[in-house]
């Protein structure tokens, strides 16, 4: 060991120590971190920095506004396309943007060409692309299946997308063949890394043995990872090759002629990044009184053994977290009990370096949380139903529900609910029974139009004026083709349908409405890619109809594009990439004011989660550690918007109905015992004028704060309580339109939420 290692062992030891002896003899935080200080100061810890694996590299792309080389050997990129955009750090014009059609990098390294014993591939990429796309190529020509070797994103063997449909593959290495037999090498997450975040990649080959790392993290192969011999051919190792080429974005790319360690990679994704928050991100709303586990990872060879961890209420100051200041504890908790729309926010700092710092990203206490309705509802499992308000009743039309209802699985009751728990059969449908229909109200009539593959693929159309007596408009909409899981909507006084996918499996991207249910117009054709397997509508308050993700049957690759039109015909491309996975057979609805995205599969994988937004553009995910939230994952689940709630029920393997509710306009949870504070705001919404009423607990003066929904303070008034009710007037003529909190002596019972006109 060096003198210099060595002092800096020592003094770590006596740090730690030191430490302990505070630790046990001040148990509280605010107490223990002056005497921390101090024995950083006593004891100042010497970090030896690790340094970023350079030899045997052959090759390094930093995209900084040129394709050079600089690994020192010269294999600069002097055959290539695309365009310098941002980096993940931000930095402008440092990475390389690929558009899917013919950009592509010649990579000239010799010993990749082909490639000879062990090796190491590493580089940074985004995209949101669904599908093939080829990595890192080496064969004479597109179809070469000879002394070949490929890398694809989002590809599949022929066992799987013949047998599995829903199950590809993220990453998926093949050589000397077609990829559809042995000599492969895959790992199975699909979706988790086409979501348009920054994800590291990294292959490696020690002797006969390949392996497969996202950021940074191992994963277990399937098919086959042991061959030692040559991989490739005699040609340039290309990027974004034919036909399956690169859409998206690419940052610092390395190529090693040796393997790198667990170490080495974990050197390469904490570059630059000391810290790495991985249970919050600045999308998380949480319901309040939520426990959240706030936890990061960390580079021990750039930190030192001593951190400093904060956080902070509405971008105010910073304040100690608790915590035990030492670095290996990787977590702490923040408490959720604030008013709806605060912002908390995380920050972790090495005590010698506060250079060395990350933060969490803003996430928010939520308005919204779940009920549990019933656990049990009177009918069978089923996916694929109709669930619609109408005449101030929930309506359940048909569903898919095996093993009964056999030989399809499929049927046509109707059940009807005003509560949501109890339910009564209504009646059999005269319609064909089916599953992941259309179904639709009007201002007037419930629709049922068209169905699934096991119903025939009906084009067929039948209303209700009550739910329970129905009538067929036309027997087959003329010229529309026969279609599987179509979108649909009720808007600005038109049935419309579009996309899904032909029973033949292609997709579709027809547009067609109606004002009847009898006379159909096909519009021009959308210019978003086929798709469908969108459950129910979502449409605003000004008649947009809002398109989010989907996919197609015979693919299952997922979009998580946004879309909207307020005709049909003319179609915006809101979000390219929002910040949730890809996915079909989701449920969608426009609920308080926010379009609502729920549930799905995700190439296969059944989620659980639940997104909303105000434009499309800027969302949040609802979490919770409440342990007050529907259990287990569904997909075509049911959804609606009734009686002031998001409803959430039924699915294939669920029978149990939960609902979202605005906790500020259904009322404030108040606390038990003789001293219950009222609280009332009328009214709300409102134009210009609200009034706040209250019965004041003990204090005599009270600070009434009104906040945004960022948390920032608008106004601030402080009244002095003149008898057993206050009443106070606001005047809000000059307020923005938009939602509101306001607060009363920073008390949670007297918190509540107003919308301003």
């Amino acid at each position: 060991m060096t003198e210099r290692k060595r002092t800096a062992a020592n003094s770590k030891h006596l740090r730690v120590a030191a430490l302990r002896l505070v630790e046990l003899f001040f148990p509280y935080h605010s107490l223990r971190l002056g005497f921390l200080l101090l024995i950083t100061a006593i004891f100042p810890f010497t970090s030896v920095k690790a340094q970023l694996p350079t030899d045997s590299l052959k090759g390094h792309y930093k995209f900084d506004g040129t394709l050079a080389d600089f690994s020192g050997n010269g294999n600069h990129i002097v055959t290539g396309s695309g365009t310098f955009v941002n980096d993940r750090f931000g930095n402008l014009n440092k990475a390389l943007y690929f558009d899917g059609v013919s950009d592509s990098l010649n990579i000239p390294i010799s010993e990749f060409s082909p490639i000879s014993g062990d090796f190491t591939i590493s580089f940074w990429y985004k995209t949101n692309s669904p599908e093939i796309q080829n990595l890192f190529s080496s064969k004479q020509y597109p179809n070469d299946t000879i002394s070949n070797f490929e890398i694809q994103l989002s590809s599949h063997n022929s066992y799987y997308l013949e047998y599995l449909t829903q199950s590809f593959f993220s990453t998926f290495v093949y050589w000397n063949g077609s990829g559809v037999g042995s000599n492969a090498i895959a790992e199975g997450n699909p979706g988790a890394f086409t979501n348009n975040a920054w994800c590291h990649f990294a292959i490696t080959r020690a002797a006969d043995t390949l392996r497969i790392y996202k950021n940074h993290s191992l994963y277990t192969l399937s098919i086959d990872n042991n061959y030692g011999g040559a991989l490739g051919d005699a040609v340039d190792f290309i990027f974004s090759s034919s036909p399956h080429l690169f859409r998206g974005t690419i940052d610092d790319m390395r190529l090693y002629n040796r393997s790198l360690n667990q170490s080495e990679i974990d050197l390469l994704w904490f570059e630059n990044k000391p810290f790495c928050f991985t249970t919050v991100k600045a999308t998380d709303a949480f319901v309040q009184g939520s426990n959240v586990l706030v936890y990061w990872e960390y580079d021990a060879t750039q930190v030192s053994d001593s951190i400093l961890v904060e956080y902070r209420i509405n971008n105010s100051v910073w304040l100690p977290a608790v915590h035990t200041n030492m670095a290996y504890e990787c977590y702490t908790y923040i408490n959720m009990n604030y008013a709806p729309g605060t912002t908390i926010e995380v920050r972790v700092s090495d005590y010698n370096d506060p250079t060395l710092t990350q933060s969490s990203g803003a996430f928010t206490v939520s308005e919204y949380d779940w009920e549990e309705v019933t656990s049990t509802l009177p009918f069978n499992s089923k996916d694929g139903s109709g669930l619609v308000s109408f005449q101030n009743k929930m309506w359940l039309l048909g569903g898919w529900d095996p093993p009964h209802h056999p030989p399809m699985y499929t049927h046509n009751e109707i059940w009807s609910s005003t509560d949501g728990a109890n339910w009564t059969f209504e009646t059999a449908a005269p319609w064909p029974a089916r599953h992941c229909a259309a179904w639709l109200v009007s201002d007037s009539a419930i629709w049922v139009i068209g169905g699934d593959p096991q119903s025939g693929c009906l084009t067929d159309v039948w209303k209700s004026s009550d739910g329970i007596n129905w009538i067929q408009t036309t027997a087959a909409i003329p010229g529309f083709t026969l279609r599987n899981n179509p979108n649909y909507s009720y808007a600005n006084g038109n049935l419309f349908v579009f996309g899904g996918e032909q029973c033949s499996g292609n997709p579709l991207t027809d547009v067609w409405s109606s004002t009847d249910g009898l006379h159909w117009n096909q519009l021009p054709n959308a210019p978003w890619l086929g798709r469908g397997m969108q459950i129910n509508s979502c449409v605003d308050n000004n008649g947009q109809i809002w398109m989010l993700g989907g996919s197609n049957e015979g693919t299952r690759r997922s979009y998580n594009e946004v879309w909207k039109s307020s005709d049909g015909i003319s179609w915006t491309l809101v979000n390219e990439s929002a910040p949730w996975t890809g996915r079909y057979w989701h449920t969608v609805a426009w609920f308080d004011n926010k379009m609502w995205l729920m549930g799905g599969m995700a190439t296969g994988i059944e989620m659980n989660d639940v997104w909303f937004s105000e434009d499309g553009i800027t969302w949040h995910e609802l979490k919770t550690t409440t342990g007050n939230w529907p259990a287990g994952s569904r997909h075509a689940q049911s959804t609606t918007v009734f009686d002031n709630a998001l409803w959430y029920m039924c699915g294939i393997a669920t029978n149990n109905a939960w609902k979202i509710i605005n906790t500020s306009t259904v009322g404030v949870n108040e606390p038990s015992g003789s001293t219950i504070p009222a609280l009332k705001l009328y009214p709300n919404p409102a134009l210009e004028l609200i009034t706040l009423s209250f019965n004041p607990i003990h204090e005599e003066t009270h600070t009434i704060r009104i906040y945004d929904l960022s948390g920032a303070i608008i106004h601030e008034r402080y009244v002095t309580s003149s008898g057993a009710t206050v009443s106070v007037t606001f005047d809000i003529s000059e307020f923005s339109s938009g939602v509101y909190i306001i607060q009363i002596n920073n008390h949670p019972a007297l918190t509540t939420k107003f919308i301003k006109h």
